[in-house]
């Protein structure tokens, strides 16, 4: 399934950040997020990666024996991905395993990528950020609805930009302050919560300033507070 919205792809270069990226490995908190439920006992499941990019998520949850659904709005990152799942001869066939669409998430939270169930796992590597501040409310209701039930015991792995990132004076980009994004969480078992403040560079190697909060959380039997509430 192919759903294209070129507002949401926005005008980065994304040819030129998967290229950047390639080999890179997978985020820490999906890892982390993958281990907990090892540690559980718990089997590989169903999972979502949200922004799945070229893959690097996506190819570390199929190497750990879960389905993925991989969903991202731009055809060349999908497009690497399904090259390096060709190169993962120990994998079941790809329809088997991993599931890919081509949709943006406000696509997906509207309804229209035909995207249904629950999941395991709901992976959001630095996707959120990238989500237009009007929509951003919708999609993250959407994103929680992901994880099922109450006492599912689903998880979320992944980061929100903070107002001092140097990307926040871009148009179109979401930030929240540390006290939204706990109060967005609200409804989780926050398992794992990092603010990262620092300069640096980009994937790309440009000069950056990060704010950024990693998240590991838990599906308990919490209710989600209602977007009115929350935006």
């Amino acid at each position: 399934m192919s759903l294209r919205n070129d507002a949401a792809i926005g005008d980065r270069d994304w040819t030129s950040y998967y290229a950047a990226v390639a080999g890179k490995p997978p985020r820490d908190t999906l890892v982390m997020a993958t281990e907990k439920f090892a540690h559980e006992g718990r089997k590989p499941g169903r999972a979502i990666d949200l922004g799945c990019g070229e893959g690097r998520d996506t190819r570390e949850l199929l190497r750990r024996g879960w389905s993925v659904l991989a969903i991202d709005p731009h055809p060349a990152g999908l497009a690497r991905l399904r090259e390096s799942l060709a190169e993962l001869p120990a994998l079941p066939p790809p329809h088997e395993s991993c599931r890919i669409v081509q949709a943006s998430l406000e696509d997906a939270a509207s309804g229209r990528a035909g995207i249904a169930g629950s999941f395991d796992l709901v992976n959001a590597s630095f996707v959120l950020p990238f989500v237009p501040p009007d929509n951003f409310g919708g999609v993250w209701e959407w994103t929680c609805s992901l994880l099922g039930e109450k006492e599912s015991g689903g998880r979320f792995a992944g980061q929100f930009f903070g107002p001092r990132d140097s990307w926040a004076s871009i148009p179109g980009r979401s930030h929240h302050s540390r006290a939204e994004v706990e109060h967005m969480l609200a409804g989780l078992e926050v398992e794992h919560f990092q603010e990262d403040e620092k300069d640096g560079v980009d994937a790309e190697g440009n000069e950056k300033h990060w704010h950024v909060f990693h998240v590991v959380a838990r599906r308990t039997g919490s209710v989600f507070l209602p977007r009115s509430v929350l935006f």
